[in-house]
C-alpha cells in the first residue's frame, strides 16, 4: 500500500533530495570560507622560523650562621619569525618568555613570584626608502607569597607591569640622505595600592645629510617624564647638530652645536620646606680643526669652544659663561728627534666676576737607535725636556723638566721552544718649579724584569720577576719599591684533559716625606682542571676551578672560591650541575662561608 501513491513517494523523495543538496551546499560554503580564511592568513603571515626553550633550575644555598635557602625556577620562551604578505612588504618577529620562581627558607615561609614578558617587532617596507619599524615590549609580574628578600630570587617581591612602545619612520633619498621620526613611550606601574607609576614619552627627529666632502647630522628630541608618588614631572628638550668638513685627506673641521633645556617640577611630602623645582638651560658651540698630512713631518690642531649655563634650583640662580681656545703642534724633525707644543686659554664669567687662565707647554724628545752591544745585548738611550707656564688669578708658575734614561735588553733562545728575556732600565729626572710656589724635586728610577717561557706538546710554562725602585730627593722626599712574581704552567694530561695553575705575589713598599713605611703584600693563585669527555662520554665536560687571594693590609678581605661543574650537551638539550664554595675572611666584619648547589636543564627547539 505504501508504494501505491506515486505522488507521495515522489514528493517525499524530492524533499529529501532537496534537503540533502542544501546541506552539501552549506558544507561547501563552510569549507570554502575556511579555505579562504586559511589562504588569507597564510598569505598575510608566513612563518620562517620557530624557536624557543624550556628549562628548570634548582639552587640551594648553605650559608654559615644563617638559614639555608632553596630555589626552584621554571623558564620558558617562544620566538616566531616571519613576514606579512611578502618579505618585501613587512617582516615580523615576536617572543614570549615566562619565569616562575619559588624560594623556601629553612624552617620558615617562602617566596613565590612569576614574570611574563613579550615583545613584538614589526618592520614595514624594510628594504624600501621609507621603512617603518614598530617595537613593543610588555611584562607582568605576580608575587603570591612574600616572606623576605632571597639571594636566589632575582624576580623581586613587588608586582609590577611594564610596557615599551617604539615607533620609527625613516626616509632615504636617492643621494643617501636619511631622515627619521621617532616616538618612544615607557610605562612602569606597581600593582599595589599607593604604588609607584612612571611614564616616559619622547618625540624625536633626526637628519643625516651626506654631501661631497662634508656630513651634517642633526638630532632633536622632546621628552616628558612623570612619577606619581611625588608628583614629579620633567620636561627636556635636546638639540644636537654635528658638522664634519673634510676638503682633502690632510684637513678636517669638526663643528658641534648643543642646546639642552630641562624643566623639573615636584611636590615633596609635607615635612619638606623646599620645593626642588629647577630650570636648566645649557648652550654649547665648539669647532676644532685638524691638519695631518701623511707626507709631512708637521701636524697642527686647534679649536674654540663656547659654553653657557643658566640654572635656577630652589631659588638659587647660577649663570656661567666660558670661552676657551686651544692649539697644538707636533713636528717630527728626524727619525730620532721630535718637538711638540700646545697652548690653552680660558675665559670664565660666573656673573660676579671674570677669570682668565692661560697655559702653555713646549717639549722635545730625542730617542737613539737600538744599538747592539756585546754578547747579544741591545742598548738604547733617550732624553726629554719640557717647559711649561701657567697664568691664573690665584697662581702663576713656571716649571722645567729634564729627563735622561737608558735601557738594556737581552734575549736568549734555548732550543726551539724556550727563551729568556732580560730588561733593565734607569731614569734620572729633575723638576724645577718657580713662581708663587717654588719646589725642586729630583728623582731616580730603576727597574728590571726577567722572564722565561717554554712550550712543548706536553706543557707550557711561563715565569716572570719584575723589580722597580723609585726615589725622590729635594723638597719632596720619598721612595717606593715594587716586586712582582708570576708563574704559570699548563700541563696537558691527555688530548681530553689539562691542568693549569698560576701564582702571583706582589710586594709594595712606600714612604712619602718620611711619614712612615707602608708595606703591602698581596697574593693570588688559581688551579684549574678541565676534562672534555668524562667517563668517555662525548660532550660531558668537567671543570674544577680553585681560586685564592690573600693580602696583609688591614681591612682587606681574603677570599677562597672553589667551583666544580659538569656540563652536558646532547642534541638540543643542555644540562649543568655545579657546586661552589666561598670562604671570606677579614674585611672588618665577621668571617663568612657558604656553598651553592646549582642544577639546570634547558631544552631548545
Amino acid at each position: 500500500m505504501r508504494w501505491s501513491s506515486p505522488r507521495v513517494c515522489a514528493g517525499g523523495n524530492g524533499q529529501r533530495f532537496r534537503g540533502s543538496e542544501a546541506g552539501v551546499e552549506l558544507l561547501r560554503l563552510a569549507c570554502g570560507c575556511c579555505l579562504w580564511a586559511w589562504s588569507v592568513c597564510a598569505w598575510a603571515f608566513a612563518l620562517t622560523d620557530v624557536s624557543g626553550n624550556l628549562g628548570y633550575t634548582f639552587r640551594a644555598l648553605d650559608n654559615t650562621g644563617q638559614e639555608d635557602t632553596v630555589s626552584n625556577q621554571l623558564q620558558g620562551g617562544l620566538n616566531l619569525k616571519g613576514y606579512l604578505g611578502r618579505p618585501w612588504l613587512a617582516t615580523a618577529d615576536t617572543g614570549l618568555r615566562f619565569t616562575w620562581d619559588k624560594s623556601e627558607f629553612e624552617g620558615s615561609s617562602s617566596n613565590e613570584s612569576s614574570i611574563l614578558t613579550g615583545n613584538l617587532n614589526l618592520s614595514i617596507l624594510p628594504r624600501s626608502r621609507t621603512p617603518f619599524l614598530l617595537t613593543y615590549q610588555a611584562s607582568d609580574s605576580r608575587v603570591d607569597l612574600v616572606a623576605r628578600s632571597s639571594p636566589l630570587n632575582t624576580l623581586g617581591s613587588t608586582e609590577f607591569r611594564t610596557s615599551r612602545l617604539s615607533l620609527k619612520q625613516s626616509f632615504y633619498t636617492q643621494k643617501g640622505h636619511r631622515f627619521q621620526l621617532r616616538y618612544d613611550r615607557n610605562d612602569w606601574e606597581q600593582q599595589q595600592p599607593g604604588g609607584e607609576n612612571y611614564r616616559d614619552q619622547l618625540f624625536g627627529v633626526e637628519a643625516d645629510l651626506k654631501m661631497p666632502k662634508q656630513t651634517l647630522i642633526a638630532k632633536s628630541s622632546i621628552q616628558s617624564s612623570e612619577r606619581s608618588v611625588i608628583d614629579q614631572k620633567t620636561d627636556t628638550f635636546i638639540l644636537n647638530v654635528d658638522h664634519f668638513y673634510f676638503p682633502n685627506r690632510a684637513l678636517r673641521l669638526d663643528t658641534m652645536f648643543n642646546i639642552y633645556n630641562s624643566d623639573y617640577e615636584s611636590k615633596q611630602p609635607l615635612n619638606s620646606t623646599n620645593q626642588p623645582d629647577s630650570d636648566t638651560d645649557l648652550t654649547q658651540l665648539s669647532s676644532f680643526v685638524f691638519w695631518r698630512p701623511l707626507d709631512r713631518p708637521l701636524t697642527l690642531s686647534g679649536g674654540v669652544r663656547f659654553y653657557g649655563l643658566q640654572a635656577d634650583t630652589v631659588g638659587n640662580e647660577v649663570e656661567l659663561t666660558n670661552f676657551s681656545a686651544t692649539g697644538g703642534m707636533f713636528y717630527q724633525y728626524t727619525r730620532n728627534l721630535r718637538f711638540d707644543a700646545n697652548v690653552d686659554v680660558l675665559s670664565s664669567d660666573n656673573g660676579d666676576g671674570a677669570d682668565f687662565i692661560s697655559r702653555g707647554r713646549a717639549g722635545a724628545l730625542y730617542q737613539s737607535d737600538i744599538r747592539p752591544l756585546w754578547s747579544g745585548f741591545n742598548y738604547q738611550w733617550y732624553t726629554q725636556g719640557t717647559a711649561s707656564a701657567r697664568d691664573a688669578p690665584q697662581r702663576q708658575d713656571q716649571s722645567f723638566l729634564l729627563k735622561l734614561g737608558h735601557d738594556i735588553q737581552r734575549l736568549w733562545v734555548i732550543g726551539r721552544r724556550s727563551n729568556i728575556r732580560l730588561s733593565l732600565s734607569q731614569t734620572v729626572s729633575g723638576d724645577e718649579q718657580m713662581g708663587d710656589v717654588e719646589t725642586s724635586v729630583q728623582r731616580l728610577d730603576n727597574s728590571g724584569s726577567l722572564s722565561w717561557d717554554a712550550s712543548s706538546p706536553e706543557a707550557t710554562s711561563f715565569l716572570q720577576v719584575t723589580l722597580s725602585d723609585g726615589r725622590s730627593f729635594g723638597d719632596q722626599e720619598g721612595n717606593q719599591q715594587f716586586v712582582n712574581f708570576q708563574i704559570q704552567r699548563t700541563r696537558y694530561l691527555d688530548r681530553l684533559s689539562n691542568l693549569t695553575g698560576n701564582l702571583t705575589i706582589q710586594y709594595v713598599s712606600q714612604d712619602f716625606n718620611r711619614q712612615g713605611v707602608n708595606d703591602r703584600v698581596t697574593g693570588t693563585g688559581q688551579l684549574n682542571y678541565t676534562h672534555s669527555a668524562v667517563f668517555g662520554v662525548p660532550r660531558l665536560r668537567f671543570l674544577s676551578d680553585l681560586r685564592l687571594s690573600r693580602t696583609d693590609v688591614s681591612g682587606n678581605m681574603d677570599r677562597l672560591e672553589w667551583e666544580n661543574r659538569l656540563d652536558y650537551t646532547i642534541g638540543l638539550t643542555r644540562l649543568r650541575m655545579s657546586w661552589r664554595y666561598f670562604d671570606l675572611t677579614g674585611g672588618g666584619g665577621e668571617d663568612q662561608s657558604f656553598s651553592l648547589i646549582y642544577f639546570q636543564v634547558n631544552r631548545l627547539f
